[in-house]
């Protein structure tokens, strides 16, 4: 990825006009952008597609890379473990996954695949807030083509830990159109700071309700420690904004050029708020939804419905704040310890342990397994179609 982003540094200068210094303005480095003739355009072109098998066997090696492998079978022999000291029954569990309501998965599956699109949409609105657009010479992808880089960069969180996904998805945006890596990832971060902010306003309502009359400490202990990230990520983007030509002299200069565009990346991308505030209440919502539809299929949560959808929304919304810690990829360990203790919480039923592993592989079919096998089959298809635009 070094390589990678070497390579990056090089196309950008190549359409960065020379004259463009470092102190230049938001404005006038968009202009300086555009400023890129039809056959510089067709040269970079040519290089993006010289890398994508690189690129590709890079994302390989990570995946049979002993970093990866071996947290990956410690995690797996730790679930084995606990399944076996747990008294987990494969019979009976089938039992529940057999006897769950096939439409209400079904709707759960639906609504999660439906926030990939939203996802996209709201990627959409923040390149475009840092300048990505056709009156700067800049023209994204369709919402399809979107739709499928977030996609795959999912697959890669999966497969891979350290959130590789993310800057992987800023590099299959460049190789769509010539624009800086590192802005485009500046984007993704400045989503990730909007997701935490959304998902703590629906989050800790949801803990409050449901769990009102018995707060387990742990909880108590993680709501603040997530408050404090929040507050800390705010701070650094204050402090970012505020500071930036203090930072830039602390820079070397062969690497400036690649802060500012970070720095406009980041801070840039938080304009039409009320959009992506609305785009992204509702991805976290489809999130609560898919666990709330798996919770009924399986008739998981007893009470009136407004304790079932606030125990759902604590639940689901809880999985993705698992998924944050880059562990292992996709979460796989944290986020099924962390299910089954908070179903804990709720589950009044008998058969707690059978139910509890129901419910957890009805939900991983949809935010792993199904990941794996559908984004394997677009991660290859979008590869052939690179491949077939190098020949």
């Amino acid at each position: 990825m070094v390589r990678d982003d070497d390579e990056a540094r090089r196309i950008s200068q190549v359409a960065i006009d020379g004259k463009q210094t470092a102190q230049s303005t938001h404005a006038s480095a968009i202009e300086n952008t555009s400023d890129v003739t039809q056959s510089e355009r067709e040269t970079m072109g040519k290089q993006h597609v010289e890398e994508v098998s690189r690129d590709q066997l890079a994302l390989g090696k990570r995946l049979l890379n002993w970093r990866t492998l071996v947290p990956l079978a410690f995690v797996i022999v730790a679930l084995v473990i606990v399944a076996l000291k747990a008294n987990i029954n494969p019979q009976k569990t089938w039992a529940a996954i057999r006897h769950a309501n096939l439409i209400f998965f079904l709707c759960a599956f639906c609504i999660y695949y439906l926030s990939f699109g939203l996802r996209a949409w709201r990627w959409k609105f923040l390149l475009e807030n840092v300048g990505f657009k056709p009156e700067n010479g800049i023209h994204l992808p369709r919402l399809p083509k979107l739709v499928e880089i977030v996609y795959i960069s999912f697959f890669a969180n999966v497969v891979v830990p350290a959130k590789l996904g993310d800057l992987y998805r800023a590099y299959l945006l460049r190789q769509e159109i010539n624009v800086s890596t590192t802005r485009s990832f500046g984007t993704v971060l400045a989503e990730r700071l909007l997701d935490l902010i959304i998902l703590l306003l629906l989050f800790i309502p949801a803990v409050l309700i449901s769990l009102h009359q018995n707060m387990p400490p742990q909880i108590a202990l993680g709501m603040k420690i997530l408050l404090i990230a929040v507050v800390i990520g705010v701070i650094g983007l204050f402090v970012l904004r505020q500071m930036r030509e203090s930072i830039a002299k602390l820079i070397p200069g062969r690497f400036r050029e690649q802060y500012y565009h970070f720095q406009e990346g980041t801070l840039g991308s938080f304009r039409r708020l009320p959009q992506l505030t609305l785009l992204t209440m509702g991805v976290w919502s489809c999130e609560a939804l898919r666990f709330l539809f798996i919770a009924l299929a399986l008739n998981l949560i007893d009470g009136n419905l407004i304790h079932i959808l606030t125990a759902s929304i604590f639940i689901g919304l809880g999985e993705a704040l698992l998924t944050v810690i880059p562990a292992t990829g996709g979460g796989v360990g944290l986020v099924e310890g962390g299910m089954a203790a908070m179903i804990a919480l709720f589950y009044k039923g008998v058969d707690l342990v059978n139910q509890t592993a129901a419910a957890i592989l009805l939900d991983r079919i949809i935010t792993l397994f199904s990941i794996l096998v559908f984004g394997f089959i677009v991660f290859i298809i979008a590869f052939g179609k690179k491949a077939a635009q190098k020949r």
